[in-house]
C-alpha cells in the first residue's frame, strides 16, 4: 500500500492582492457559542471597520466530516449568527440554501436535516427570542437537479440578531464543496473544521492564504460494517484513522456580489477548496483519481464513461442528410461545417443548460431539445459522418469559477464546446450547440474562458490547453466622409463589425421596429437614409452596414460648434467607485477604429480645434489615440480603442478611470467655428 499524505498547495491568487488588512483590535468579540448572543452584540449599531454596511456576521461556523455504515456518507453542519445594522440588511433573514436532489431517485443526493432558528432582540434592556417556525420553511424544486430550501427568520428589525442552523448529509461523499472565508457581509469570525479519513487524499488549496490560520490534528472516526452470518444480520464496529484540519479567519471585509465587469465573485473570496487525488483503502493499491491532466482525459474519453466517452462514439443517425448536403456543391471546409451546424439546429433546440454529460442521446433525439452537451456530442457525430475531425474542449464556465491552478480536477470540469479541424489550413475552428448563429470561433461569452483542453490523443500535451479568448477577432472599423454646409452635415458611412461585435449588431437590428425595416430612421437631430446591409454567405461573424445620413451641428448666433468623430464611440464611464478591490474583467477583447474625412462650412474660420493625444496603461494592454489633421477646410480624425487583456488586476482601476475619462472628454472634443 501507498502511504499518500494531503498536499497542501498555497495559491496566492497574483491579480488579486487583498486591498485591506486585519484589525490591529477586534471591533466587537462575538459570543462563539450558538445560541447564547451577548449584550454587546444584541446594543452593537454599527460595524466600526465598514460603517456601510447593512448586516455583518458575527460568525459563520462549519463542521464537516464522514459517517461509515456499509459505505461513506458525508455531512456538513453550519452554525450562522447575522446582526442586522440597517433597513435593507433585513433581506439577510430570508434564506435560501440550494442542494443536490435529482428527481431520478436511483441517484446519489443531498438532504437537510436539523433546521433551527431563532431571532433575538434588545428591547427594555432585555432579551427576546422568537423561533423559526416550520410554516415560514419550505422546499421547492428548481429543476430536475436541484431544490431549494427557503426560510424567514421573523420579528426581523434594524438592531436584531438572527441564527440559524442546518446540516446537509450527502451520498455523494467525496465531494467536499468549497468553504468560503469571505461573504458579501463583513465577517468577524469564521471557522471550519474538517474530519478526513486517510482512505481519501484531498488536494487542499488556499485562496488568500494568508489570512487563514490552519491547524492540524491527528484523529480517528467510527464506522460500521454489517455481515450476514446465518439468517442474522451482524455489525462490526471498528475506527478509521483520520485527519482533522481546522481553519480560522477574523475581520474579513465583505465581497460584492453584484460588482460589474467581473465573471465570478467567488473566485476573489477567501477560501479553502478540496479536490480528490485518490483513495487509499486497506488491502489496496493507493487509487488515484486524477494525478495529471492526462487521467483526466482518460476517465472522460474511455468507453466504459457511459455519459461522456461513449456519447463520442454515438452513431449519426443523420446520414443521409449529410449526404444531400455534401451533393449541394463543391463544399469547402467552412460551408461544410456551417451546413452541419444548421442541419443540427433545424432538428434540436438548445434547453438553456450548459453540462459536461449527457445522460440519454435516444431521449435527446425523441424530444428535439437538450443541453449544449447533448446537442454537441450529436453534432460531433454529424461532423465526423462528413470526415471531419471534431473534438470535445472540456472547461469551467465563467460564472461557475475558474480552474485550479495547481492541480487537475475532473470535479470542477462542468462543460465542453467542439474544437473542428480544418485540414487544409492546419487548425481548429470552434462552436458550441448553444449558439443560434454558426459564427466560427465565436462562442458565447460565459464560454469564452482562458484556460480549455482539448481532448484529443492526436493532439501532444503541449498544444491542448488552449485560450478561447483569443479565438475570435472583435472589431469595428468605421469610415466616414462627411461635407458641412452651414450647421447642416451631409455624408455616408461605412461599418464593418466582426465577431461579437457583429453578432450582437444582428440581435439588436433583428428586433429593430418597423422605421428601420423600412430603411429609415430619425433620432434626435440625425437622419439616416439607403440604410444596407451587407452579410457574409460564409462568415456569420462578419457584417457590414452603410447608409447616407444628414446631421444638424449645434450652432449659436455666429458660431457652430461640430464633433470632428461625428458618430462618438464613448459618453459615459462605468468605472465610478472611488476604488475597486476585485480586478476588472472584460467580456472579450475588441479594437475600434473610425476614421473621418470632413470638409468644414464656408465662409467660417477656425476659432478653436481639438489636439491630438494618446493615453495608454503603462503596459499598452488597454489604449485609445485621437489623431486630427487639418488641412484647410479639410479635417481628417483617426481614433482608435483597443482592449487587448480581458482581465486587468485592480492595481490598474485607477489607470482605468483615467483612460475611459480621457477617451470621453476626445469623443465630446469640438471644432468651433465662427462666423466670417
Amino acid at each position: 500500500m501507498k502511504n499518500k499524505l494531503f498536499i497542501f498547495y498555497v495559491f496566492i491568487f497574483l491579480c488579486f492582492p487583498m486591498a485591506f488588512a486585519q484589525q490591529a483590535t477586534t471591533v466587537i468579540e462575538p459570543d462563539l457559542k450558538y445560541g447564547r448572543p451577548s449584550k454587546e452584540e444584541l446594543a452593537l449599531t454599527a460595524y466600526v471597520p465598514d460603517t456601510t454596511a447593512t448586516a455583518v456576521y458575527l460568525f459563520h461556523k462549519g463542521k464537516s466530516g464522514f459517517t461509515y455504515d456499509d459505505g461513506f456518507r458525508l455531512f456538513t453542519e453550519h452554525w450562522v449568527r447575522i446582526k442586522i445594522l440597517k433597513p435593507q440588511g433585513v433581506s439577510h433573514a430570508d434564506v435560501t440554501i440550494p442542494y443536490y436532489a435529482p428527481s431520478d431517485r436511483d441517484k446519489e443526493k443531498d438532504g437537510i436535516l436539523n433546521l433551527d432558528g431563532c431571532s433575538y432582540n434588545l428591547e427594555n434592556g432585555k432579551m427576546t427570542k422568537t423561533r423559526l417556525k416550520q410554516e415560514l420553511v419550505s422546499n421547492e424544486r428548481v429543476n430536475t437537479y436541484y431544490k431549494v430550501l427557503k426560510f424567514s427568520l421573523p420579528a426581523v428589525k434594524v438592531g436584531t440578531v438572527i441564527e440559524y442552523h442546518y446540516k446537509v448529509v450527502s451520498d455523494y461523499s467525496v465531494h467536499i464543496e468549497n468553504w468560503m472565508m469571505q461573504e458579501e457581509l463583513p465577517v468577524v469570525y469564521n471557522q471550519y473544521e474538517i474530519t478526513i479519513p486517510h482512505v481519501f487524499v484531498y488536494n487542499v488549496e488556499f485562496r488568500g492564504r494568508q489570512y487563514i490560520d490552519v491547524l492540524e490534528e491527528k484523529s480517528s472516526m467510527q464506522a460500521k460494517q454489517h455481515t450476514t452470518s446465518g439468517v442474522a444480520r451482524v455489525a462490526h464496529d471498528f475506527s478509521i484513522s483520520a485527519r482533522k484540519l481546522t481553519f480560522t479567519s477574523r475581520n474579513l471585509p465583505a465581497i460584492r456580489q453584484d460588482e460589474s465587469f467581473c465573471w465570478c465573485p467567488e473566485d476573489y473570496k477567501i477560501q479553502v477548496s478540496f479536490d480528490l487525488q485518490g483513495t487509499n483503502y486497506p488491502g489496496e493499491d493507493y487509487k488515484p483519481y486524477s494525478q495529471n491532466w492526462e487521467d483526466v482525459d482518460k476517465q472522460l474519453t474511455r468507453e466504459e464513461s457511459k455519459s461522456f466517452g461513449a456519447n463520442l462514439l454515438w452513431r449519426n443517425p443523420y446520414i443521409e442528410e449529410i449526404r444531400e448536403l455534401s451533393r449541394s456543391g463543391n463544399l469547402d471546409f467552412n460551408k461544410k461545417v456551417i451546413g452541419t451546424f444548421q442541419l443540427l439546429k433545424q432538428k434540436f433546440s438548445w434547453n438553456g443548460e450548459y453540462k459536461l454529460y449527457s445522460e440519454n442521446l435516444d431521449k435527446v433525439l425523441k424530444t428535439g431539445t437538450g443541453s449544449n452537451a447533448d446537442l454537441n456530442f450529436i453534432f460531433i457525430g454529424m461532423l465526423k459522418s462528413f470526415g471531419i475531425k471534431a473534438y470535445p474542449v472540456v472547461m469551467s464556465r465563467r460564472s461557475a469559477g475558474m480552474l485550479p491552478v495547481s492541480f487537475p480536477s475532473l470535479q470542477k470540469l462542468n462543460t465542453f464546446v467542439v474544437a473542428i479541424y480544418d485540414e487544409v489550413k492546419g487548425k481548429y475552428v470552434y462552436l458550441d450547440g448553444s449558439m443560434d448563429i454558426p459564427a466560427l470561433n465565436v462562442l458565447p461569452v460565459e464560454l469564452s474562458v482562458t484556460k480549455a483542453r482539448i481532448l484529443s490523443a492526436d493532439i501532444p500535451e503541449n498544444k491542448k490547453w488552449v485560450n478561447l479568448q483569443e479565438i475570435p477577432t472583435n472589431q469595428i472599423f468605421m469610415k466616414i466622409s462627411a461635407n458641412a454646409q452651414g450647421s447642416q452635415i451631409t455624408g455616408r458611412r461605412t461599418t464593418i463589425l466582426k465577431g461579437h461585435d457583429a453578432l450582437g449588431y444582428r440581435k439588436e437590428y433583428q428586433t429593430k421596429d418597423s422605421l428601420v425595416n423600412k430603411q429609415e430612421l430619425v433620432k434626435e437631430k440625425l437622419a439616416i437614409s439607403n440604410l444596407k446591409r451587407t452579410e457574409m454567405e460564409d462568415d456569420f461573424a462578419t457584417i457590414q452596414e452603410d447608409f447616407d445620413f444628414i446631421l444638424e451641428a449645434e450652432k449659436s448666433e455666429d458660431h457652430i460648434y461640430i464633433n470632428p468623430m461625428l458618430f462618438p464611440q464613448l459618453t459615459k464611464n462605468p468605472f465610478i467607485q472611488s476604488e475597486r478591490i476585485l480586478p476588472v474583467e472584460f467580456p472579450y477583447l475588441y479594437r475600434l477604429n473610425l476614421s473621418c474625412a470632413l470638409t468644414l462650412p464656408e465662409g467660417y474660420e477656425v476659432e478653436e480645434i481639438p489636439h491630438s493625444q494618446v493615453v495608454k496603461t503603462e503596459d499598452g494592454k488597454l489604449q485609445c489615440k485621437y489623431m486630427i489633421q487639418r488641412n484647410g477646410n479639410n479635417v481628417i480624425v483617426n481614433y482608435s480603442f483597443s482592449l487587448n487583456s480581458s482581465v486587468m488586476p485592480s492595481e490598474y482601476y485607477s489607470q482605468l478611470q483615467e483612460i475611459w475619462n480621457k477617451a470621453i472628454e476626445m469623443n465630446q472634443a469640438l471644432i468651433v467655428l465662427k462666423k466670417l
